[in-house]
């Protein structure tokens, strides 16, 4: 049986693993790419209601990726809250990890990362193709590489 925020693709198609809270409101698809969000142990991933999720975005947690009410996430998006494995470049767990945090009401454009430590104040843009490293206020629309404002 399809998961109700699932709208659109094949059920292989949405990898869900470990600690994962999606509303039921919330919708996601997948149609074209392949979606997966991923809770390491000790990890949370939290999308809250009447968030949008495109086709291939990929959520990591190790820690918390928390996703606030009707934000907008574009395709081939990227959010992690780790480093995913330590400087040495050994497949091996670890590396720094701290919470990301998306309020309400955010869009995020196509191919954007979210790297760890992150908070995105309510009612911000961030473009597509943004690497985001640095807080980003409320009411802010930013974009670069790496991101810089670009007006309230």
């Amino acid at each position: 049986m399809k998961r109700p925020y699932h709208k659109r693709g094949k059920e292989a198609s949405l990898i869900v693993i470990g600690s994962v809270a999606i509303d039921i409101s919330a919708i996601i698809w997948t149609d074209i790419e392949v979606t997966s969000f991923i809770a390491r142990d000790g990890g949370k991933i939290k999308i809250g209601a009447n968030t949008f999720i495109n086709n291939g975005v990929w959520i990591r947690s190790a820690l918390l990726v928390s996703i606030g009410n009707d934000c907008n996430i574009g395709p081939r998006v990227m959010i992690m809250d780790n480093d995913a494995h330590e400087i040495e470049g050994k497949h091996i767990p670890g590396g720094e990890m701290e919470s990301v945090i998306i309020e309400d009401n955010v869009w995020i454009g196509a191919g954007a990362i979210i790297l760890k430590g992150v908070h995105i104040g309510k009612n911000s843009i961030v473009g597509a193709g943004s690497v985001v490293t640095t807080h980003i206020s409320q009411n802010m629309i930013v974009a670069g590489n790496p991101v810089r404002s670009i007006r309230k």
